[in-house]
């Protein structure tokens, strides 16, 4: 059902109170406009700046009472009224506080008002949320961001007030997917500035401007999708289930009766290229990758954290099919099980408000999540249906370690056939993917101080002077390992190796043998 429709069945459902929350004003004034030319109603816009305006069936609108900005006085205005008609209250977020009490008990009265003569008043806002006072009395409609054929109108209205011709390629409008109204309207004029005309050529200019502009919510990152599955050695069994889960996106697949993928967890140790599959798996399936930073979600003014995970999931709604990375999901989920004592509940609020998206999002949004601790996360983001699974990335086996090993000598201009990697991937035993790039890069370092062309002695010699984290984190991984045993699967079909012994003792500070002048003399 659309928004649209949604309005006016309130309306005639009786409704006499609504809120509509969008940023889009120019929309939201649209559906209002609609519902009272369907209902014979006459509109008037109130905002605190322009007072009352009066407004046409075309939206074109004329000062009534430009004196008329207190909403106190206005209130009972439209309370006492004998005439019929429909009322947008804009911007009236600052008046639905607890120190506006008057203001909402009015607004209260307004809900309560008798049938005859019919009277809406609508409350427009940037953001849901209403004070406890009228959250059982007013109906929220939440309006999602535009879609294609939203778009369109959008496009065809720049290019028409720009004096440019606008070709409405199906590219150009899934480049302005995820953009409100008015930061669609502005990358589409800066398009035509540039070219001339909005066609195919302009997308990916619009691109960019929806990169900058997503970037600026501080929530979601844009990221560029350049990794390919075959950067990532290993993994196998993960690979294969990738693979066809990906196939669930094609064509035929709803026919099918198959349901669009929800997404996957990925816990593990650090360092072994969890964060990279979820870069290849965007590129692999052509999606746009939204990396989601939870630390940011969290803002100090009542109402923003809840607002700003909405907006995050609106945009990657809009954005579908495209893949959401959430990286080390844990250390957002901190301090959920003590939120009603040290945050007034915003942190277990905003995680249920996620939670309950992953179960019942029915676009195709795929989810990837990584994890390093396991102790941290709630039981209720483990269950089944939040994800379609859970694997367990573990540390690469030998043969994995030559592989690894071998992709970022290619990446460094090398032919790995000029290199000893079964010694080294020997050498290696119980280092991540990530241990196993830097010391390719440090090997580099040192053949170029040397003078020398980069050989198998100075990456052996790197690998022999790094501490690996399977030896200051040996517990940890362990643990890690029989908890997966039987709560996830494994990623890679090979047995995990042993860690390795522990010959060589950590580095520890040195003890200084001097005696301390200050320690009394034994009395005789």
């Amino acid at each position: 059902m659309s928004a649209y429709e949604q309005l006016l069945h309130l309306c005639r459902a009786g409704a006499n109170l609504l809120h509509v929350a969008s940023y889009e004003w120019e929309r939201v004034r649209g559906l209002v406009v609609g519902v009272a030319n369907e209902t014979g109603l006459t509109l008037r816009i109130w905002s605190q700046s322009g007072g009352l305006l009066r407004c046409d069936d075309a939206g074109l609108t004329e000062v009534e009472d430009e004196t008329a900005t207190d909403p106190l006085a206005l209130l009972p205005q439209i309370r006492a009224s004998e005439e019929p008609g429909v009322w947008i209250l804009e911007d009236f977020h600052p008046f639905l506080r607890e120190e506006h009490h008057p203001v909402l008990r009015w607004l209260r009265e307004l809900a309560r008002m008798p049938a005859e003569p019919r009277r809406l008043v609508v409350l427009s806002t940037p953001l849901p949320g209403l004070p406890p006072d009228l959250r059982k009395e007013v109906p929220t409609l939440e309006l999602a961001l535009p879609g294609v054929d939203d778009l369109r109108v959008v496009l065809d209205d720049a290019a028409r007030a720009l004096g440019v011709q606008a070709y409405a390629d199906e590219a150009l409008l899934d480049a302005a997917r995820g953009l409100t109204v008015m930061e669609a309207r502005l990358a589409f004029g800066q398009a035509a500035a540039e070219f001339g005309r909005l066609d195919h050529g302009a997308v990916p200019l619009v691109a960019r401007e929806k990169e900058r502009i997503i970037k600026q919510s501080e929530v979601l990152e844009y990221y560029p999708t350049d990794a390919r599955m075959s950067d990532v050695g290993g993994l196998d069994q993960l690979k294969t289930w990738l693979d066809r889960r990906g196939r669930a996106f094609g064509a035929g697949a709803r026919d099918f009766g198959l349901d669009a993928p929800k997404g996957v967890m990925l816990l593990g140790v650090q360092g072994c290229g969890k964060s990279l599959l979820a870069k290849a798996v965007a590129a692999t399936w052509q999606f746009p990758l939204l990396r989601f930073d939870m630390g940011k979600v969290f803002g100090g003014i009542v109402g923003q954290s809840e607002g700003n995970i909405r907006t995050a999931l609106q945009v990657a709604q809009a954005l579908a099919p495209c893949v959401l990375w959430i990286d080390e999901i844990e250390k957002g989920l901190a301090g959920m099980g003590s939120s009603d004592q040290t945050d007034g509940g915003t942190t277990a609020r905003v995680v249920g408000t996620l939670l309950t998206w992953m179960q019942e999002k029915r676009d195709p949004v795929f989810v990837v999540a990584t994890a390093n601790r396991i102790d941290m996360l709630p039981p209720e983001l483990l269950r089944k249906g939040r994800f379609d699974e859970i694997f367990f990335v573990d540390l690469p086996t030998a043969a994995v370690r030559r592989e690894i090993l071998a992709i970022h000598l290619k990446k460094k201009r090398r032919d790995p056939d000029d290199y000893d990697l079964d010694d080294l991937a020997t050498r290696s035993t119980g280092f991540s993917g990530a241990e196993l790039e830097e010391a390719v890069r440090e090997g580099l370092y040192d053949a170029f101080a040397e003078g020398r062309e980069l050989a198998t002695e100075h990456i052996a010699r790197a690998i022999d002077a790094t501490f690996p984290l399977s030896r200051t984190m040996r517990d940890q991984i362990e643990g890690l390992r029989q908890w997966a045993k039987v709560r996830a699967r494994l990623a890679s079909g090979q047995a995990p190796e042993s860690l390795p012994a522990d010959s060589a003792e950590a580095p520890r500070l040195r003890q200084e043998a001097t005696r301390n002048p200050f320690i009394p003399a034994a009395r005789p």
